[in-house]
């Protein structure tokens, strides 16, 4: 084999190297891409589940303040657990001085 060969073949090998290196590197790319997507994905689910508890919570709630014991107590729950004004408003409660 003539050394021009050579130097030809090696080429041809340190080309196809190289193409494979570009090609690991664009998969690592898509695999990062694909990860991303997924984990934006969770927790946006996550987010999606958390606003349905609250939202199933509340209409539980709302369902047991018909009786006026049940009322009385959780409105008394929430004149503690409430600090915001405009939250209070919404259930009747009298408004808070903030030092």
């Amino acid at each position: 084999m003539s050394t021009e060969k050579k130097v030809t073949k090696k080429l041809t090998l340190n080309e196809k190297i190289e193409q494979q290196s570009e090609k690991l590197k664009q998969l690592k790319a898509q695999k990062q891409a694909l990860e991303a997507r997924e984990r934006v994905k969770k927790k946006e689910q996550e987010r999606k589940d958390d606003t349905r508890r609250k939202i199933l919570l509340g209409s539980y709630l709302l369902n047991k303040m018909k009786n006026e014991a049940n009322k009385e107590k959780i409105l008394a729950d929430l004149d503690e657990y409430l600090t915001e004004n405009r939250d209070r408003i919404l259930f009747g409660l009298d408004e808070k001085i903030q030092s």
